[in-house]
Order: structure tokens, then sequence, then C-alpha cells
């Protein structure tokens, strides 16, 4: 058999897999059904398709983690330098930022760049920590300094 022939036949049985047996006329087929009333038939029957899991004593594993409503956040929340103090400073050769404390006791670590309400920091110094606010066109510059606590 010569190599082409080999190929037409190889093709035309691909394309018999493929398509598979030829469509019953509509005449033979009582129902009268379209190609896209079949597909949508047995869509149908995969979707009625139920599974059940048996968990036998063990965790389930598709319950949800975390129940109750979703409540968003309002975004990264910005510490207001003007009621903040200064707990500390981490200094390196290659990093440095500050540790900052706000009114309520939540703790924020600063960089150079970082934003803050109303502003960003500019400079970190191994005792101090400069912010430039700006309010309504008007900056101002705030700092930070680290206060000395005595040995008890």
């Amino acid at each position: 058999m010569s190599r082409t022939r080999q190929t037409t036949i190889l093709t035309l049985a691909l394309l018999l897999l493929v398509l598979g047996p030829a469509p019953r006329a509509a005449a033979e087929d009582g129902a009268g059904t379209s190609p896209s009333q079949e597909s949508g038939a047995r869509l149908d029957a995969v979707r009625t398709n139920e599974f059940f899991y048996q968990s036998y004593g063990k965790p389930d594993p598709f319950r949800t983690l975390v129940d109750g409503d979703y409540e968003p956040s309002s975004g990264g929340e910005l510490v207001d330098v003007n009621s903040a103090k200064l707990v500390g400073v981490m200094w390196g050769d290659d990093d440095q930022f500050a540790l900052v404390e706000d009114g309520d006791g939540f703790g924020y670590i600063l960089r150079v760049g970082d934003r803050v309400l109303n502003g960003r920091v500019v400079s970190i110094h191994q005792n101090r920590l400069t912010a430039r606010l700006t309010l309504y066109g008007i900056s101002n510059t705030v700092v930070l300094k680290l206060e000395k606590s005595e040995a008890k």
C-alpha cells in the first residue's frame, strides 16, 4: 500500500471517530430533535448528577472555614502621626524602619516613602522619624523623636 493511501485511510478513520455516526434523518426519528436539543439534554443529564461525600468521622474538607458575613475593611488603614509615638528604630546597612504606635495602641512598621494619614514618611534616622503632611494645600513636617526609657 502506498504512503498516500495509508494517510488517506487514516484520515478518514479519524474523521469517522471524531464525527461519529451520521445523524438520522428527521423522518426516521419520531421526536424530531435537533443536535442542539440533544446536546442540551446531555448537559441537563450531567448537571443532575449529585455527589455525596461521607467523612467517616473526619473533618469535612469542603466545609467553609469562615462562618458569618463578609465585612470589608476600609483598605489600608493609615497611621495618624500626630497622635502616634515612636517606639523604636531598626537600623541596618540595607534597610531601616521605624516602629510606631498610634493613640489606640496599634503598632505599625514604617519605612521611607510609606504613606501615613495625609502624607508620607520622608526620613528615618537612628532616633527620629520625619513625615511630611499636606492638608488643604498646606504642608507641615512632623518629627517623632525616640523617647529613652529608664531602666527599672
